[in-house]
């Protein structure tokens, strides 16, 4: 008999570490995109060494790089990006902060980015987040009438979190953003709702002092275990992910990837079978351990980042290659993104321009017949959560070139611009039924354009947007058409 495991292994390490000390709130929450910049911008001037392509991104992992940052040696755009961040930080060691959000859109936001931050039509929100000396928390509500899938009342984003030693230990259900990306990440991103758990990652980035190890660099580690809805093909199974990313140079910047969705009603939950999703050895007949094939859906990313400076730019490229299945112990039948920005200022304003292209028909490139992407034969939920991807916006047998374009200014305002092109559902096969299946549910290919403004005015910021689409996009029951519009306002302590 095997006995059944609710939590994973190095869970139970957490309470053998020391405790240490929370100095700040723990992390950089993904929609940070005006932060995001100001982040890249140290990092591409080697002002912050950590890797910064994990989000959440830790406090923890770049605050010394902050506060040893000397200004004589920065240029004035480059001290712009400093003063800014270092704001941030000292708000984030507030005891107490609080934030409001009231939103309202033409239509639900179903094609979403690192920025957005709204998912229904009309939203309101208040977080209280509580800095202790060993604990952080927050506690976030939000209320989503007519939500499109039917939870008007939300936590995400509530978490209670401590330090033991080098690492923070969370509880909550926490949005996450893996890889280089702007538009979207195709392993996880904050597409979905984020799936409530538990996670463990490390607060510094210090490279190893071995010299068998040192030449990665400075490096972060984040797990998780969380836990998805009952209203599945396979009721309440598990997501697992872990991501590591590495610093080798400081113009590179190299992630490591994997998730897994494992366990759940009906389903083997004992510790070979958990063995077996962590170690990828997906493929092989498990009969013997469980009764039951196949013990978990998963997919392994990996992705990098190269920055290099032209004509005093700031510019880099960066790639992401998500394996769908698995050959001879490697991701295969791959999707691909990839991207090239650049940063420079004028005057006072500061300008990044992200050209991105994603394609999420797993294979098209191999030469054999494309799979269809996040989904399972036993798992036929696939690769989402209550209804959305978890990872890539326009889910799966997708393409899009899209064009962001942000200026920032020194009062705090930010102009952008989005341009896109979408092909969605190529196939226009793999809709979404009583489980599984994409939510875009015509084959369809769109222009999207949008211009977003926002203001800030003390404590508040005042966003405004609009948005035209040139082709109707279905999504569930929902049309998207035309040209809409989006209007917050949100209330931040100083």
């Amino acid at each position: 008999m095997h006995r059944t495991i609710q939590t994973p292994f190095w869970w139970l390490l957490l309470l053998f570490l020391p405790l240490g000390t929370v100095q700040a709130a723990p992390w950089v929450d993904p929609g940070e995109e005006q932060l995001r910049h100001h982040v890249q911008v140290l990092a591409d001037a080697g002002v912050i060494s950590a890797p910064i392509t994990t989000w959440p991104l830790s406090w923890g992992a770049i605050a010394t790089d902050l506060e040893l940052a000397g200004e004589s040696r920065l240029n004035a755009s480059e001290q712009w990006s400093l003063a800014y961040v270092k704001f941030y930080l000292h708000r984030a060691r507030n005891r107490f902060n609080l934030y409001a959000r009231a939103g309202a859109a033409a239509d639900p936001v179903v094609i979403r980015d690192f920025a957005s931050d709204q998912r229904e039509q009309y939203e309101m929100q208040g977080q209280l987040d509580w800095t202790g000396d060993q604990l952080a928390a927050r506690l976030a509500l939000t209320w989503a009438p007519d939500a499109t899938d039917g939870k008007d009342y939300r936590f995400d984003g509530s978490y209670v979190s401590g330090l033991l030693g080098n690492w923070a230990v969370t509880a909550g259900a926490i949005d996450r953003w893996w890889g280089p990306s702007w538009q979207s990440s195709l392993i996880l991103s904050n597409n979905a709702r984020p799936v409530p758990g538990v996670s463990l990652h490390r607060q510094g980035s210090q490279a190893f002092e071995t010299p068998w190890l040192s030449w990665i660099g400075p490096w972060t580690l984040t797990m998780f275990a969380g836990q998805l809805e009952s209203d599945r093909a396979v009721p309440n199974a598990k997501l697992l992910g872990a991501r590591l990313a590495i610093k080798p140079l400081s113009s590179l910047e190299l992630g490591f990837s994997r998730t897994a969705q494992w366990g759940g009603d009906g389903r083997p939950q004992d510790w070979d079978s958990f063995w077996n999703a962590t170690i990828g050895n997906d493929n092989r007949d498990t009969e013997e351990v469980s009764g039951i094939n196949d013990p978990s859906n998963q997919l392994g990313a990996v992705d990098l980042r190269w920055s290099f400076s032209v004509l005093d730019t700031q510019s880099a490229l960066y790639l992401q290659y998500v394996g769908e299945d698995e050959s001879g112990g490697f991701p295969s039948r791959g999707m691909d993104l990839a991207g090239l920005e650049t940063a420079f200022s004028t005057g006072t304003v500061f300008h990044r321009f992200a050209l991105e292209y994603a394609d999420s028909m797993a294979g098209a490139h191999s030469g054999k017949r494309p799979n269809v992407a996040y989904e399972h034969s036993t798992y036929l939920s696939g690769y989402r959560y209550y209804g959305r991807n978890m990872a890539p916006r326009l889910d799966n047998d997708s393409r899009s070139v899209s064009l962001l374009v942000d200026h920032y200014l020194t009062t705090g305002s930010q102009l952008s611009w989005r341009l896109a092109k979408l092909n969605i559902n190529r196939d226009g096969l793999n809709r979404s039924g009583d489980f599984g299946g994409s939510p875009f549910q015509i084959e369809d290919t769109a222009i999207l354009a949008e211009i977003r403004y926002s203001q800030v005015i003390k404590n508040f910021k005042v966003s405004t947007s609009v948005y035209n689409v040139d082709q109707k996009i279905q999504w569930e029951d929902e049309t998207i058409d035309g040209t809409g519009f989006g209007v917050a306002i949100e209330y931040q302590t100083r």
